[in-house]
């Protein structure tokens, strides 16, 4: 069974790191692809794979995709990035995400957060500006992409 919620994590982790917008020419590279999930995590219990949603909020981008939003809003100096993950396993639980913002033309930045001891039944919330001006024009309608998203759930 762990297996199995391994592999399914793994099948997330790699549509993820595809890109979730709506536009196939905007694919992550390969070199952005997850890593398999190493034998010292812990596996969720299986579930249905989720659907990516992409929307906007004015001029924020919002891609929900299971347990994970990501909201990416242009700013003078870099695309203010801002993740939440509920926790919905039964013990505390750790994530790792690494978020790469694109603006589909060559402008790429990456950021990894940490949501360390997230409670079960609650959700962890982390935010940073990604990219800078110095990088050439901030994209206005930012591209998300989830490079890897890691949960570590607590055996205790």
């Amino acid at each position: 069974m762990k297996a199995a919620g391994a592999a399914l994590w793994l099948m997330a982790a790699c549509v993820l790191a595809a890109g979730c917008t709506n536009d196939a020419a905007d694919k992550a590279p390969a070199s952005q692809r997850p890593a398999t999930p190493s034998a010292e995590q812990s596996s969720p219990q299986a579930r249905p794979s989720p659907v990516p949603s992409v929307h906007s909020e004015g001029r924020t981008r919002v891609l929900e995709y299971g347990d994970l939003t990501v909201r990416a809003t242009p700013e003078k100096s870099g695309v203010r990035t801002e993740i939440q993950v509920a926790n919905t396993n039964e013990r505390k639980a750790t994530y790792s995400v690494q978020i790469s913002i694109a603006d589909g033309k060559g402008w790429t930045a990456h950021n990894r957060f940490w949501l360390q001891d997230v409670p079960p039944g609650k959700s962890g919330r982390d935010d940073a500006v990604i990219g800078s001006a110095d990088m050439g024009p901030v994209p206005q309608v930012p591209k998300i992409y989830v490079d890897e998203f890691t949960p570590l759930v607590d055996r205790k």
